[in-house]
């Protein structure tokens, strides 16, 4: 607080309202005497968004996820308050009961949640999918899952990649990381000397004003600091969220300033209590109007949080802004209801509850729930929640247990963590144990299967096999090879300096396989879904006496059209392109091999978004023009074609107990067919050579994900190392290495 210290019966009723009540969902200090219930009808409204989000019932309220946004806004305002209360009333800040109160009122519900978390889904995933759940449970048991989901890449909002239960424990890890250094920060304001006024008052009551006017001075300080270091966290939200969007949406960082600002309304609340009751209530309306909206309006396509943040935050920020002694017409007499203030006592169980909830009863059907079901399981949660707030929750805040000392609610810290990590530790390390088909024994064992005579019909064969299961719904194999585990692995890229790895790089070095020493040479062009063949055709190549040189750049087709890659035009990918062919033209390749992830999505010369049907028409007359550039530089052009694509990624399609044969087995990709037969025409054209894979890929209008033990692909649309190897004799039939030798 900013003011002098005066008798608690003559404090403002401001500075008590601000100080009193608990922090955030995401956690907080125990309940106070004095309550704010507006606060509590905060988190109700922000924990049903986020839930009504996730289970993403008919894609209502697709914004919900702003809900956390408020989450932060609310805990800054309110651990900010109670610092300040402290400094203001003791002039200093103790890290024994700040961090003994989080741990009573984090640790004990996240603790349980984490280890019901694991043990369910034992039941519910295989040996890949429980690794991975295993080893995000470690992350956010150490209050880190933001750091492993944001060095990961993870999009929050990809449905394709597998939805680990604890992924929403990244909010958890922000605060926590906030929290880390919020006090220091705090308690350094009161360590810089301030500055003395004179006063004529002289003695014991001379005393007490400097010490007062020193809180009130650090207090300001604090308020200043924070102002600037929210600033900074707002530009860089912006920034980062441009340049970086998946890393961006995990960062504390790029979160910072959502707290800041709680906690600069926290500082300055004495001020804000003195506004007209008009201005109070048109700000709480205003305010959650504002939440609102956005919950309505935005979508997982919305760039966040950067700019677009400021909606929700802003809004929250009024709603505790009018709320500070606010009149009983502002938007307290909606938040005040009872239903909502009940869900705002049990918020926190509810966030850490409803997503394994969601998740693990989901992958247990297989990947799809219908709306009934999802609602029964958002009651459940409900249930589930009270019983966690009553039974474990309360007890380590009650009245009983906050007289016992600081040191034993700090044991808790590592006592929690090695509850969670012991068992957590065992599942992964007996997972991967148990899982011995490894990446590398895997291409062994395929390199071995291509080398049988009647490989090419046999595996024709095994894909019309197993799409038959696949249509019956037959039981999985019960190997896999490579073992789930090990599946993302399963991947083929050159070194890093040997092929553009990400958007803005448009050349990199010439890095030679096969036989490196031949004097002919074949160029593999294309993007990952070209780079997926290097290792068959690397060994073709060195068997045929013929260097074999990889043109890779990321998501950028060979044929000339327009990209749309992260929201805009991928000019980049125009770039490389031209360079790639003044590579050829300099290389003087005997062949040049093109293939691509053709499901791309093109735009029109303009750069605006067009149909999947227009984009096919440019891109047939885009491969055309690449072929007729290539006509001259090459003796052989071939294309391969490209695969389908899975509804999900591979991993999480087979990672259930319940997945069988038919689990994400699903006709060719439409718009991946249409533009196959797009390069086909193009090549017919100009005298190029179209190799079709289909065949050993689909049968009978089903594309299965397993093929005689084999996966077939290591994500949601590429094929993995391992049965591109078993494609190899295939690819010795369909391209004729031996006629360049």
């Amino acid at each position: 607080m900013t003011a002098h210290p005066r008798p608690s019966h003559a404090r403002p009723r401001g500075d008590r309202s601000v100080l009193q009540g608990q922090t955030g969902a995401a956690g907080g200090a125990p309940k106070s005497h004095a309550q704010r219930s507006d606060i509590q009808g905060m988190r109700a409204i922000a924990v049903l968004l986020v839930v009504a989000s996730h289970a993403n019932i008919k894609h209502w309220l697709g914004g919900g996820y702003i809900g956390v946004d408020v989450f932060f806004v609310v805990s800054g305002f309110l651990i900010t308050g109670l610092l300040a209360r402290e400094v203001h009333n003791t002039g200093k800040v103790s890290f024994a009961t700040f961090y003994a109160r989080r741990a009573r009122r984090i640790l004990p519900a996240a603790s349980v949640t984490l280890l019901l978390t694991l043990l369910v889904s034992m039941f519910v995933y295989t040996d890949g999918d429980l690794a991975k759940v295993a080893s995000d449970v470690i992350w956010a048991a150490f209050f880190a899952a933001n750091l492993n989901f944001a060095q990961a890449g993870t999009d929050y909002f990809a449905p394709a990649l597998f939805e680990t239960p604890v992924q929403h424990f990244w909010s958890l890890a922000v605060e926590e990381q906030f929290y880390l250094l919020w006090p220091v920060l705090i308690a350094l304001m009161l360590v810089i000397p301030w500055r003395r006024r004179e006063s004529r008052v002289s003695g014991p009551r001379a005393t007490r004003s400097r010490i007062a006017l020193g809180r009130v001075q650090a207090l300001r300080r604090a308020t200043v600091l924070i102002a600037l270091l929210s600033i900074v966290s707002l530009l860089w939200s912006i920034h980062d969220t441009t340049s970086s969007p998946h890393s961006a949406y995990f960062s504390t960082f790029t979160r910072g300033w959502e707290l800041g600002l709680g906690a600069l309304l926290a500082l300055t609340s004495h001020r804000v209590g003195q506004l007209p009751a008009v201005a109070k209530a048109v700000m709480s309306w205003t305010g959650l109007a504002a939440v609102l909206v956005a919950a309505v309006l935005y979508t997982p396509s919305t760039p966040f949080p950067g700019s677009a943040a400021l909606v929700p935050v802003l809004g929250a920020v009024l709603i505790l802004a009018g709320g500070i002694d606010g009149p009983r017409y502002g938007a307290t007499a909606a938040l005040s209801l009872r239903p909502l203030r009940f869900v705002g006592d049990i918020s926190y169980s509810v966030y850490l509850i409803h997503w394994p909830v969601l998740v693990l009863t989901t992958a247990y059907a297989g990947g799809h729930l219908r709306i009934r079901y999802k609602l029964a399981l958002i009651v459940l949660t409900i249930g589930l929640s009270w019983l966690c707030y009553r039974y474990v929750e309360t007890p380590f805040r009650s009245r009983r247990r906050a007289r016992h000392t600081n040191l034993r609610a700090l044991a808790m810290w590592p006592a929690a963590l090695a509850l969670v990590l012991v068992p957590t530790i065992w599942v992964h390390q007996t997972t991967m144990a148990q899982s011995t088909t490894t990446a590398a024994t895997a291409h062994k064992l395929a390199q071995k299967e291509a080398t049988k005579k009647s490989a090419v019909s046999a595996l024709r064969q095994e894909v019309a096999t197993a799409s038959s299961k696949a249509k019956a719904g037959a039981a999985l194999p019960d190997t896999l090879i490579p073992s789930l585990v090990h599946l993302s692995e399963d991947a083929t890229e050159p070194p890093s300096p040997c092929w553009a790895g990400n958007k803005e790089k448009t050349s990199h070095k010439i890095c030679p396989e096969g036989d490196t020493t031949a004097s002919k040479s074949v160029v593999v062009w294309g993007d990952s879904h070209a780079a997926q063949w290097l290792k068959p055709l690397s060994a073709l190549a060195k068997q045929h006496h013929l260097k074999l040189i990889p043109l890779i750049k990321a998501n950028c087709l060979p044929a000339d059209v327009l990209q749309n890659y992260l929201g805009g035009p991928y000019t980049q990918c125009d770039t490389y392109r031209k360079w790639a062919l003044q590579q050829i033209k300099t290389l003087k390749p005997q062949m040049v091999i093109l293939s691509g992830l053709l499901k791309t999505p093109i735009l029109d010369a303009q750069g605006k978004k067009i149909s999947d049907a227009e984009g096919t028409k440019l891109f047939q007359a885009g491969a055309a023009r690449t072929l007729q550039k290539l006509h001259g530089l090459a003796g052989q052009v071939d294309i391969i074609s490209d695969q389908s694509r899975l509804p999900k990624d591979a991993g999480t399609c087979l990672g259930a107990r319940s997945a069988d044969m038919s689990t994400c087995a699903k006709p060719p990709n439409p718009v991946t067919f249409a533009r196959d037969a797009a390069w086909k025409a193009s090549a017919a054209q100009t005298g190029a050579h179209y190799v079709d894979m289909m065949p050993w890929e689909c049968a009978d209008n089903v594309c299965p994900i397993v093929v005689d033990g084999t996966i077939v692909y290591r994500d949601d649309h590429h094929l993995s190392t391992t049965y591109a190897e078993r494609l190899k004799p295939v690819l010795a039939q369909q391209i004729d290495f031996a006629a360049l030798a």
